[in-house]
């Protein structure tokens, strides 16, 4: 789920190292309440919409109703995602930060005080707006101010903060659904605006970024920021003068080989297959289901014979599940690699579907519930049957946080070459929220039409997926950029690749675009086309 920020790895001398303390840490940790607020308001809905204060206000809650409320956060994140670069380089990461959060107290009190169902919509498409945009500001944000040895640590870290926002939404609304009044959804709701406040002080708390202090022409002020935090107020330490210097090298970099707009980077056809693997990774981490779960998680548990308080206890562990196997998922990403963990996690959920139909499906009828106003699955007969359905959404959770929730996000940062890099990275996340989009809105109406059918969809899907990224997935672990893009020009089906031969057959293209990389950091404009030639000649 979490969105991060590709930063070019650094070619300083390794064995100069940053005197950062604590300062740093508060730094980053205040500028991650972005991902706390992406993480409360993508679950806080999950939990309200069972409650029965919440039906009765906003009668009749129908299908499209429901998946409105999820889907038009989605909405504002896509406009939210694609104008943050438009902020952070107009206002600078820090200001648009707080910027963001200011749209999303808007939000929050909208949905707080609604009186009307329009009221709710409005308030979700705010919100969503303030969560795309933080979801790319905050990541970003910390990977330019923290020193480059920890800057991987934060991709883990902003994922940890989202799945701990999921993890207090679902614990706030169990604890207010014991309210018999509309305050029960309301304070959920108001919860959320406390960090959002908080995160408006950022230009009070906060440095400025020192790349986008380089990127205005402000050397001396990033030169401060990076003695301050990286220093302890030495101007002149080793550190602190190497990350100066590396960072002007690659906005000079950037500013020479970079791509100038999206249609200049879409109808390059060098681009294609990066392209095509990269958004398609982007879509799929969607298309898993995961958000089935994720939006509908108290519903399903309701079907599954738990009733009020206690399907909102079993979401409310469903987000423990997904804070713990979040973390060995950081671990394992480097270990065993990107395209592994992938297809582990595929074929995991895949399973975890096919068992959770056969069982609503075998074990449990069909009825309308004029609570829900949709078809649902009853299992009150089966109550063994219902006990295993709620033990694989577990499992199946466990499975996406460890693998796909990640990793996709990780496999993105890191496929897409320097002249399209940042734009790849964003036109990736923008489709993200599209089929985020889809999800949350078809979801309900699916679970309404055809029940336990639904599983049985998002498992063909994740079928699909599963042969697609095996086939034609490389594997990123390991290897430079430049390695990288003459892989995408090599074979377009990758199972049986042997990459270290691959690479070494190939070995004077990538040295010579590691060449055209240097003289363009250097300042010397590169010809965009010497980017983009095939290794033909070796291949």
């Amino acid at each position: 789920m979490a969105p991060i920020i590709a930063v070019r790895e650094a070619k300083g001398d390794p064995n100069i190292k940053s005197d950062a303390g604590a300062i740093l840490y508060l730094n980053t940790a205040f500028a991650a309440l972005g991902g706390f607020l992406f993480g409360y308001d993508f679950g806080v809905t999950s939990s309200v919409m069972v409650m029965e204060p919440f039906q009765e206000y906003f009668a009749p809650l129908t299908p499209g109703l429901r998946g409105a409320l999820n889907s038009l956060m989605g909405t504002g994140a896509v406009i939210g995602c694609i104008i943050a670069g438009w902020m952070s380089d107009r206002w600078g990461r820090r200001d648009s930060i707080a910027i963001s959060s200011l749209v999303f107290i808007v939000g929050g009190v909208l949905q707080t005080a609604s009186v009307h169902i329009s009221m709710q919509l409005v308030g979700r498409f705010v919100s969503g707006l303030s969560v795309g945009a933080c979801s790319v500001l905050s990541p970003m944000y910390n990977a330019e101010l923290a020193p480059k040895e920890i800057r991987g640590r934060l991709v883990g870290f902003q994922q940890l903060m989202i799945n701990t926002g999921l993890l207090l939404s679902g614990w706030i609304g169990f604890g207010t659904n014991y309210i018999t009044t509309d305050w029960s959804w309301r304070i959920p709701y108001l919860v959320q605006v406390a960090p959002a406040i908080l995160l408006c002080f950022a230009p009070f708390v906060l440095p400025r970024s020192p790349r986008w202090l380089v990127e205005q022409g402000r050397i001396e002020e990033a030169h401060t920021v990076l003695a301050k935090i990286h220093g302890k107020n030495d101007f002149d330490h080793p550190y602190v003068l190497m990350e100066l210097q590396e960072i002007k090298d690659n906005v000079e970099l950037e500013n020479n080989i970079a791509v100038s707009n999206y249609w200049a980077m879409l109808k390059d056809k060098a681009n294609s297959r990066v392209l095509w693997v990269g958004c398609s990774i982007a879509l799929f981490q969607q298309l898993t289901g995961a958000n089935v779960i994720m939006y509908y998680a108290p519903l399903m548990f309701k079907q599954a014979g738990l009733d009020g308080n206690m399907s909102l206890l079993a979401n409310g562990i469903n987000y423990i599940v997904m804070v713990l196997f979040c973390l060995p998922g950081m671990w394992l990403v480097d270990k065993i690699g990107r395209v592994k963990l992938m297809v582990i996690g595929s074929t995991g959920m895949c399973v975890g579907f096919i068992l959770m139909a056969a069982l609503y499906g075998g074990c449990g009828y069909t009825e309308y519930s004029e609570a829900e106003l949709m078809n649902v699955v009853n299992m009150s007969e089966n109550p063994q049957a219902a006990n295993a359905v709620i033990a694989f959404i577990f499992i199946f959770v466990a499975f996406y946080g460890t693998t796909w929730a990640p990793v996709a996000w990780i496999y993105i940062a890191e496929i897409f070459p320097l002249r399209i890099r940042s734009k790849g990275f964003a036109f990736a996340s923008a489709l993200l929220w599209c089929a985020n989009i889809l999800v949350g809105q078809v979801t309900p109406v699916l679970m309404d039409a055809i029940t336990w059918g639904t599983y049985l969809i998002y498992a063909v899907i994740g079928i699909i997926m599963l042969i697609w990224v095996i086939l034609f997935a490389p594997e990123p672990k390991g290897m430079s950029l430049e390695e990288m893009e003459v892989v995408f020009h090599g074979p377009v089906i990758v199972t049986k690749l042997d990459y270290a031969s691959y690479l070494e057959a190939h070995r004077d293209e990538i040295e010579r675009k590691r060449a055209e990389v240097a003289a363009a950091a250097a300042g010397h404009k590169v010809n965009a086309g010497s980017f983009t030639e095939k290794a033909e000649d070796k291949a």
